[in-house]
């Protein structure tokens, strides 16, 4: 799989890193419009255009901001290409049911999980969240991170989504979210986030996610029909009545390379369609700055 990178920030260099590590896949060429940015050693692609009708480009990667992304995405498909988003995926619900859900999402940590565990979400189960992902909203939340019209959100959009996201992988279809606390920094950027959000399966998840906390900490509880689930950090502890399975923290960027080990087959776990639930959720923090 030969693959274009569409934006050469931070996301599209860990992007170029994880492909690095998977036999069969490639870096194509980088698409950057910035000049001032360098992507050595790759070769920089000359533009959108020709990016999508090069018959030898499989692949597109969208390591670009939020806003205006799903166009491009839509377009990509459209000229036959094999598409992974960064996270967020999309800025709204509304915009998620425009894309195909078989492109595939940069949510990495879904790979912490065991597999049949995702194949059989919680019921009937509750939930606390927390992260704690400090950031200095003067220093952090500028250019396009400061503008709700191209980042979607802050801290729980671009941070917090990734555990969010797990939570929403096992516990399933969303319900409700109730927003009981709201923090921004600037029209529609949030710095703290707190609610309760309700699942289709009788599931009730707390979460506080906050990036105006001087101190960094990622926790997920999930416990409910027979079964408890602790994820701290990265590492994971699951029981089931007396059996106690516990799982270190992978690594995360090795977590990318799964993404794009798997993409390359065909996006299963990490595929949009199973980013809805989480964006059911990032869109109701983004109706709630907007009012």
């Amino acid at each position: 799989m030969r693959v274009v990178i569409a934006g050469f920030g931070k996301a599209g260099r860990q992007h170029a890193e994880a492909i690095r590590q998977v036999p069969g896949v490639t870096v194509h060429s980088v698409l950057e419009s910035d000049r001032r940015v360098a992507v050595e050693p790759f070769t920089r692609a000359s533009g959108w255009p020709a990016v999508l009708a090069d018959p030898e480009v499989d692949a597109i990667a969208l390591c670009l901001p939020p806003g205006g992304r799903a166009e491009l995405a839509a377009a990509a498909a459209e000229a036959g290409k094999a598409v992974l988003l960064e996270k967020p995926p999309c800025m709204s619900v509304a915009e998620l049911d425009r894309l195909p859900g078989s492109m595939g999402v940069m949510l990495q940590h879904r790979f912490r999980l065991p597999r049949d565990l995702l194949d059989r979400p919680f019921k009937d189960a509750t939930g606390t969240l927390l992260v704690s992902r400090p950031r200095d909203a003067a220093m952090h939340y500028t250019g396009w991170r400061g503008d709700s019209e191209r980042a979607l959100g802050g801290i729980a959009a671009h941070l917090g989504v990734h555990y969010l996201d797990l939570a929403c992988q096992l516990l399933g279809e969303v319900e409700s979210v109730d927003l009981r606390d709201l923090r921004e920094c600037a029209p529609g950027i949030d710095v703290r986030v707190s609610g309760l959000i309700r699942f289709t399966a009788g599931s009730t998840l707390a979460f506080t996610i906050a990036a105006d906390v001087p101190a960094r900490a990622e926790h997920l509880v999930i416990a409910g029909d027979g079964r408890s689930l602790a994820i701290a950090d990265g590492a994971v502890s699951l029981r089931t009545g007396d059996r106690l399975q516990t799982l270190p923290a992978e690594p995360t960027g090795a977590m990318r390379a799964r993404v794009y080990e798997e993409f390359a087959r065909g996006p299963d776990l990490c595929s949009l369609e199973r980013a809805r639930p989480v964006t059911v959720v990032l869109d109701e923090i983004r109706k709630a700055g907007a009012r």
